[in-house]
Formats: C-alpha cells, structure tokens, sequence
C-alpha cells in the first residue's frame, strides 16, 4: 500500500493482492461516481476488457450496489440463488463484495468472483474487509495528496509567468514563455493564444505550443465561431471535458486525430483575455484529462494567467504611446540596464550574475581573504573593486598590482618596499603596495605568475599581518585585506610543485569563480547597449542603437575574449561607423571568424567538436563571396544558421522544443526558420 504515490496504481496492486489471497480467477474494483450515482469499474481482473464500458451498476443495483448502499460487505457462495445478483461474466458462481469506507462514506467497491460455489468464507470477508478500508484511507490521501501538488505545481507557473512579465516589454516573448511554461506543467497536446485584430475583425493566433507553421496560419476565427469565438464573444471561461463530444469544437488548429493521445481523453480549457470593459482575446489549452485532477481548479489558473497577459498588452501599449525616435528594443535594453541588473561596474541579468551580485554583498564586509577565479576578459578586476568599495573599507587605498608584468626580481620590492641601500639603484626609501594599501584593500592580478619564493612571505603577510621591506629589519604590522585573482588552473600548479598549497588555502577563503560570456549569453544584449552608450558618448557620435542583423551575429558568436573582446569589437564598430545604427558590415571581423570558424578554442567548449567544425566551416571561398555582390550576407549567415539547425536537430533526435531551447529561440522562430531555410529533416 505504501509502494506508490499513484492512485490507480494502488486501486491496482489492491484488487490483485485479493485475488491472490482469495485464490479467485477474477475481480473489479469500482468507485462512485457521485454526479450520476453510479459505479464505475477503474480496474478489473479476468474480465473482458468490454465491461468497463458495458457495466454501470447504480448504487443499490445488483450485489455491488447493494453494498455500496448500504456499506456493508456480503458473500453470496451460489449466485444463481440470489435474486439481487447480475451476470456480468457466465461462469461465475460466488461473489464477494466489500464496501471502501472512509470516514463512514462509502468510495467504491471491491468485488471478487469465482467459479466455485462455496468459494467465500467469513474469514475472507473480514480479511478483504480491512484491507478495502485501508486502502481507501490510503486512496483518499493520494487524492488530496494530488491535488496539493496540483495547486503547488500551479502556484509555481505563475510565479514564473509573473518574473517573465515584469523581465522583458516584449509582448511576443512574453507570449511564447506563457505558453511554453503552460506547456511544461500541464504535459499540452496544444494551447494557443489568439488575439483579436479591430481592423479585420478577426481573432488571430499570436502564440501557440505543438503548432507548426502551417497550423499557426490557419488559426483564424471570426468572434462567435466555434468554441474560441464563443469564449471571446461572451467574455467566460469555458470547459470542454471531451473535444469530440463538444459540437462548437472547430478543430480549427489541426485534426485531432494528430494529438499524442487519444482524442476522447483530451479536455480543452478557454479563457478570455479581458479589461473590466473589453475582451482583447483568448488563451486556451488541450491537454489530457488526468483522474483525480479538478479541472474547475485548472480553469480559475487559466484565467489568472488571462489576466497576467492583459496587464502585458496594457503596459505595452502605455510604452507605445511614449514611443520616439528609438526602436522598442533599445527601450527595453535601457529599461533592462537599471541597478537590477548592475552591481558597480558590472553588468548581468542572468542567474549566474545574479548569483555572483550576492556573493559579492555576502563578503563585502568580511575581512576574508577572496580568490577570483575565470578565463581572461570576463571582469576579474571589476569583482575585485566591487567587493572593495561595497565594504567598510571603501573610502580606503584600493591598490591593483599584476603580478605578471613586473619582473621576478622588482616585485618584492614593489610589494613590501625597499630601503635605502638595499640593492644597486635604491637611492631612497619606497613604500611598498602593501603599505600604500594600509586599512584597504589589494589587488594581486594573475597570482599564479609569482615566483616560489615570493609566495612564501606572501604567506607570512597573510599569517602574522606584518610586511618587511627589502634591506629591512624591522617588520611592520599591516591591515590589509587581500584579494588575488588568476585564469591559471592552481590545483595544477600545485600538483606540480609551481604554486604553494598552503598560500592557496590561504588566499581562497571564499572563491568567486567570473562566468565566461558564452555561458551566460542573455548578458549579451545588455552588454552591448552599455558599450555603444559608454563609447557613444566618449566619442561624440550619434548611434542610437544596433540592428536587428547584427544583433543576431553577435549573439552567435562564442566570444573566447569574454566581455573585454566583446567591448573592443563594439568600441571599434562606434569608432568606424558613420551611420546612426551599428549594422552588420560594422562587425566584419565577427561575421569573418564565424564563417571560417577561428573563434578561438573556447568555441567548442561543451559541444562535439566535430559538430562545431562542421557547423562553422562554410562553402563559401572569397570568389564565391565576390558573386555574392549585394546578398553576401543573407546568404552566409542563411548557410551558418542552416547548418547549426541541421546540428542540432540531429544532436537531439528531431525534437524540436529541445532543439529550439539549445538554439536559444523560441519554438515558433524555429519552426519560421526551417521553412524560410528550406531545411529538409
């Protein structure tokens, strides 16, 4: 009984243990069905498969039904002497029937049957007995049991929908995460959002999950028709337990013979997109009708999220109306570069950022040593000045030392000082970083770079807090808070004998590793509206933004030099250009290394490599470039695209949602792309 969470399974695993403890060759168990009085078989044993929909005893009809009514069990050894008995099988000859019972209600009905007379004693009864009672207490835990989860699971898509809406002013994306978020949680054969246009009268299809292109177009209603129509007309929700018994269905998206399952089992919810005065459209779904789910319960979540997307359409058209000289996507762009998304210099959204953001918070304050770990170019030194000046020692020295551009035998000077005397050419005192960093904070850059020996009064400082210069005898006690930063892997360099093990425990107290850019390419966008503003208006140039062609490029590329290659491509671009919009000639370069695929190493990170290789090289030789005069770029930038779609249906055996997830578009991009591109799978 405690084997599984799952309802009919339990129902299941019951009837067979009576059986087998019985030693009868047949069984059901039915439960009622309190709308209609009636009890349905949900699991049988030995039986036709015909009876569960041939059978329907009501409750007080026959042996079971007399059970049910009454509650209490009852042995019949020789049916063919009981007037109440009906044949639903005809070699049966004994019949035993105990009520499910939970808190003195009556849920069901286990019947067993055998061909013996006789078959049944009173032992039996009270053995069956007990276990129909436990296992309807059981049965109705997992009923509640579900439900909560339902809620649960319903609670959890809002918030969601509710983080996208207030992440992005774009409606379309808005529209594709709700459907895709309402996909993953209700397991949908399809669900749509349809619009109504004023100018043609007519509701339109604006988003939609399981459609293919050709589906979306034809979903067009006029207000009225068919069951989407009806909702939009009349402004309520509507519940459709079974699409083929539902004479409004149109069908109008697709033959439902198409859905994953069988269409008598497929449920079709609508709601009404609606102001207090206006319905705008409909948000509807298809989805398998699971027992035990409360559909009413599903319905009031649907029309919640009616109205998340309302309050989406309203706040758009309030930023319509303010609308200028600049593209909505450079709106939202400036909107996203608020301090929600920044810490100091630092730029991000994503969650690894984010992640970061509150690291920095959490040790700000601390007096622990930080070591900042990540590839070349993704903003080590940034982290490092956003923990000082977010800490107590802000208004202290901030000292910045690389240790990989001054020499081995200058850098213990230049940390701790020299005296006077102490070596050819210290003609006077010096103050070492160190002491200039006195009460603040330093930076040591690429620490994996120091020298052996350097490492170790390194680690005194850090252990007795006090420095000694060159030539000196005297220590000095110091209070400095340390934090190194390296692209060196030192678990490496301490296995082999380059790097200390115990100067790096020392430093990595609290280790903050920076995401290199292709792992977080949702910061791409951000990025870029922050360099073009940043290198704009050093510049004195008129840019107002990036277009769509080269937007999409630069999301493309992998980037190996992280966010500083990414600024210097953008500062070049602002520099060269002589339009008021970056296009996509102003990132040759980019479009140069994608198309022959030298993107560095850091390229094929995470992916097959001969994956990649195939997906970067191209057919195109600089003749053939030549005779591209006036389309080059749509075609070889249609030729990389193809072949990464090509890539990636394959990678995931045709799926398309997992294909458009890895692409970092939405289902409907994909599905435009692959009949834009011609692409034969």
């Amino acid at each position: 009984m405690n084997s599984t969470l799952d309802p009919d399974r339990l129902l299941d695993l019951i009837l067979e243990r009576c059986i087998q403890i019985c030693e009868v060759g047949s069984g059901s168990l039915m439960l009622i069905s309190r709308g209609d009085e009636v009890l349905d078989i949900v699991t049988f044993r030995g039986m036709n498969p015909s009876v569960r929909t041939k059978v329907k005893l009501r409750v007080g009809e026959g042996i079971t039904g007399i059970v049910a009514a009454s509650g209490e069990g009852m042995i019949v050894n020789d049916v063919t002497q009981n007037p109440h008995y009906i044949s639903i099988k005809d070699d049966i000859l004994s019949e035993l029937a105990v009520p499910m019972i939970v808190e003195d209600e009556v849920i069901g009905v286990i019947s067993l049957d055998s061909s013996r007379k006789q078959a049944f004693s009173e032992e039996y009864l009270e053995l069956v007995s007990t276990l129909a009672n436990m296992a309807a207490q059981i049965f109705k835990n997992l009923q509640t049991f579900r439900q909560l989860e339902q809620k649960n699971k319903i609670q959890q898509v809002l918030i969601d929908i509710s983080r996208t809406v207030t992440s992005t002013l774009v409606l379309q994306e808005i529209f594709d995460d709700v459907m895709d978020r309402l996909d993953k949680s209700l397991n949908l054969e399809r669900g749509s959002i349809v619009l109504y246009d004023s100018e043609k009268n007519i509701l339109k299809l604006s988003a939609a999950s399981g459609l293919t292109a050709e589906e979306m177009e034809k979903g067009v209603y006029l207000p009225g028709e068919g069951v989407t129509g009806k909702v939009y007309e009349s402004g309520e929700a509507v519940i459709v337990e079974s699409i083929v018994s539902d004479e409004n269905f149109l069908n109008r998206l697709g033959n439902a013979s198409h859905f994953k399952n069988n269409p008598e089992n497929v449920s079709f919810l609508a709601a009404p997109i609606k102001s207090d005065t206006d319905v705008l459209g409909v948000v509807s779904v298809f989805f398998v009708h699971k027992k035990y789910v409360d559909l009413k319960t599903y319905l009031d979540f649907l029309q919640v999220v009616a109205s998340i997307i309302y309050q989406a359409i309203r706040i758009q058209k309030l930023i319509d109306e303010e609308k200028r000289e600049i593209s909505r996507e450079n709106i939202l762009l400036k909107r996203e570069l608020k301090n929600k998304y920044k810490f100091g210099s630092l730029i991000g959204k994503s969650k690894s950022m984010e992640k970061l953001f509150e690291m920095i918070q959490l040790v700000s304050d601390s007096r622990a040593s930080v070591l900042i770990t990540g590839e070349s170019g993704t903003g080590k030194e940034m982290i490092a000045s956003a923990i000082h000046y977010n800490s107590s020692r802000g208004d202290k020295p901030f000292i910045k030392i690389n240790c990989a551009a001054i020499p081995e035998n200058l850098l213990e000077s230049e940390l701790f000082g020299h005296k006077k005397g102490s070596f050819t050419g210290a003609v006077a005192d010096k103050k070492g970083k160190f002491e200039m960093a006195d009460t603040g904070t330093i930076f040591l850059d690429e620490i994996g770079e120091m020298d052996l020996n350097l490492q170790s009064k390194l680690l005194r400082v850090l252990q007795e807090k006090e420095i000694e210069a060159v030539g000196s005898v005297k220590p000095k006690k110091i209070d400095v808070r340390i934090i190194a930063a390296t692209n060196a892997d030192l678990e490496e360099l301490i296995s082999q004998k380059l790097f200390r093990a115990d100067l790096y425990y020392r430093l990595n107290v609290v280790n903050m590793l920076t995401p290199p850019l292709r792992e977080r390419p949702e910061d791409i966008p951000l990025l870029i509206n922050h360099f073009i503003s940043k290198y704009t208006s050093e510049n004195v140039k008129k840019i107002k933004g990036i277009t769509r062609e080269a937007h999409k490029l630069l999301m493309s590329y992998s980037w190996p030099g992280n966010v500083r290659e990414l600024e210097n491509v953008i500062e070049r671009a602002v520099v060269l250009s002589q339009l008021e919009m970056l296009d996509i000639q102003d990132f040759s370069e980019i479009s140069g290394r994608i198309l022959y695929g030298d993107e560095g190493e850091d390229v094929e990170v995470g992916v097959d490599p001969e994956a990649t290789s195939e997906v970067a090289s191209s057919k195109f030789s600089p003749a053939h470039l030549d005779a591209l005069d006036g389309r080059a770029m749509e075609v070889v930038v249609g030729e990389v695209e193809a072949r990464l779609i090509k890539y990636a249906m394959k990678k995931f055996k045709y799926t398309k949602t997992r294909v458009a997830k890895f692409l970092g578009i939405n289902r409907n991009t994909l599905d435009k792309k692959i009949k834009d591109l011609k692409i034969d799978y």
